[in-house]
């Protein structure tokens, strides 16, 4: 029965595909110095994928750490313009298992707090209308 591991699969088609290209090199009659040469050069080309992979890896972290630490700034600022305290604090111990985690858990808390901070202010351009009518009604 076949495997289902991709990483297992990915090796066999390697090997596979390699052998592949030793039968190629013995029927053409390719000496060792360019055998070493192309499998130096599919070597190389491994890397760079594999750097490209990482640096890209490295980015979306960066990103997510950016994007958290964004979410708890403006979480903390809006709290503050609120007389509030953050909802959202990060201790050091607390461990939320990995970025994506971490930021969707802030993500609801900031949205509530986005729609606490819309109807307060909301609620205050009502109590400001609402003293301006009295005012303009009662004096005079």
């Amino acid at each position: 029965m076949p495997s289902k591991d991709p990483l297992l699969q990915m090796e066999t088609t390697c090997v596979s595909l390699l052998c592949e290209l030793k039968i190629i090199w013995d029927e053409v009659g390719e000496n060792d110095v360019e055998r070493d040469k192309m499998l130096l050069e599919l070597k190389r080309e491994c890397l760079e994928v594999q750097r490209r992979k990482v640096d890209f890896a490295n980015k979306f972290r960066a990103q997510l750490r950016q994007a958290i630490a964004d979410s708890e700034a403006e979480l903390a600022s809006i709290c503050s313009a609120m007389g509030e305290r953050p909802v959202h604090i990060r201790h050091s111990d607390q461990n939320f298992g990995n970025l994506k985690a971490e930021l969707r858990a802030i993500l609801p808390e900031l949205e509530e707090m986005k729609k606490r901070k819309w109807i307060a202010e909301i609620n205050l351009l009502k109590f400001w209308r609402n003293s301006y009518n009295f005012f303009k009604h009662n004096s005079g």
